[in-house]
This record gives structure tokens, sequence and C-alpha cells, in this order.
């Protein structure tokens, strides 16, 4: 089995997060059904939950950023962020990203990055409308374009839990990406 071959799927459909096979695909609702999956799931998805974001911690963060929407802020409470060893992937903590500050990647000021892999090779990031904040994009700028992913945070993770990185979100970035013209 070659190295990436961990992340392709099956012909049965299964997705296997390192060595353990999970059951195929999860369809989410909300986010207190993919906090729950999460939670109960952690060893099978190879993941590993941050402790959650104290009350101050979240209150800081919107003042130094902007309000966060009730799905992700419920989510922080949760846990702050997660890492898994098997992609190398992460939710970024609230405290790390007010620390990492803003760079050319993005879009405004409204924006933080949310997600990231390989050690900030890669970014997932988050745009809120200041005018209501539960109205949000999820994207991923490649430097050269922006690509829209998602509106729902719950939708992001639902990719990354049933597909992992390279099957999932970087998958479904190459399918969103505008096509060029011949």
């Amino acid at each position: 089995m070659g190295i990436f071959d961990i992340f392709r799927r099956k012909k049965d459909e299964s997705y296997y997060h390192g060595e353990k096979e999970i059951i195929s695909q999860h369809k989410f609702s909300t986010i207190e059904e993919i906090i729950e999956f999460m939670f109960q799931n952690q060893s099978e998805l190879n993941i590993i939950l941050y402790n959650k974001a104290s009350d101050e911690e979240v209150e800081l963060f919107e003042q130094s950023k902007i309000h966060l929407p009730d799905d992700i802020k419920q989510f922080y409470k949760f846990c702050n962020g997660f890492y898994s060893n098997e992609d190398m992937f992460r939710i970024i903590p609230l405290n790390e990203i007010i620390d990492n500050g803003d760079d050319e990647y993005l879009k405004n000021k409204t924006s933080f990055h949310i997600g990231e892999y390989m050690i900030y090779c890669d970014l997932w990031t988050i745009d809120i409308n200041p005018n209501n904040k539960n109205d949000y994009i999820i994207y991923q700028n490649t430097g050269e374009r922006i690509i829209i992913l998602t509106k729902s945070f719950v939708e992001f993770l639902e990719c990354y839990i049933n597909r992992g990185v390279y099957e999932g979100l970087y998958n479904w970035a190459e399918i969103k990406k505008p096509k060029s013209g011949l």
C-alpha cells in the first residue's frame, strides 16, 4: 500500500483514517450532531480534541477580531479546535488565531484562518458578514484565486470527517474551482 493509498476510497465506499476503517458516509444536520459524533469517535477519526474554549477566550476573540457565528461559537465552546495526527490537519484554537494576526491570504478584516494543514502549508479561511455574524463563507485561497467551498461549518467538518484532507477538502476545492475557458 502506497503512502497516499490510505486516503483513497475503497470499492465499498468505506474510508480509512489511518489504519482504522470508519463507517462510510455520515450526514450531519446540526453542529450538535457533528460535535457528538466527533466526541464519540475520536480514536476512529484519529483526532485529538483540544479543551473547550472558556467564555473569556471567546469574549477576547470577539473583542479583538469579530463576533463568531453561533455554530462556530458552539463548536469552540465544546472544543477549542482539534488536531489530526494522520492528516496533520487542525481546526485552529481561538488564541492561536488571535496570535497569528492577519496575512495576505485573508480576503478582508472579517476573515480568519480556521483550518490548517501540514503546519500552515495550506489554510481554510472563514469570512463573516459584519452585518450578520451567521452569514459567512469558508474558502481556500490558493494564492492565485479564492475558492469558496461552503456557507456551512457543519458541511466543512462533514467533508473532512467523511473523506479527510486529500479526498475530501482538496477534492472539494478542485470541484469548486472555476474552470478556465478555452
